[in-house]
């Protein structure tokens, strides 16, 4: 399930790994950092949880060098299928607690619906619930 946003600690410029990356000699530095930025953008959308497909990398302006670049730096991990951007379930809103928000969204509306149009005793949302 996708969000509409997702967190970007605002020191992102002066952080250490930040720094170290801009720092490194590779030509291809700036767009590391760029295609990190795009996949925490990626996978809130899509709701990866921080994982990114081998197939997935066009899509965040990444390529293999700069996919290296970032594992290099700790911002990403390589995992079997890809990469998955480090400590991502701890800073973002992962895509069942997202759903899981949503679903109790759509119920409360249920029910204020029915409320609205039934009356305050009509139980009829209990249905949509179940």
């Amino acid at each position: 399930m996708s969000l509409p946003w997702v967190r970007l600690d605002s020191s992102i410029a002066s952080h250490d790994k930040t720094l170290a990356l801009l720092a490194d000699s590779s030509p291809k530095r700036w767009q590391a950092m760029s295609s990190y930025l795009f996949a925490l953008g990626w996978c809130g959308e899509h709701g990866t949880d921080g994982e990114i497909t081998a197939v997935a990398l066009p899509f965040v302006h990444g390529t293999k060098a700069t996919a290296a670049l970032l594992v290099k730096y700790g911002f990403w991990e390589t995992t079997e299928k890809g990469w998955a951007i480090r400590n991502y379930a701890q800073r973002q809103e992962l895509a069942v607690i997202t759903e899981a928000k949503r679903a109790a969204q759509r119920l409360a509306a249920v029910k204020t619906n029915c409320k609205r149009y039934h009356g305050p005793s009509c139980g009829c949302w209990q249905q949509e619930a179940a």
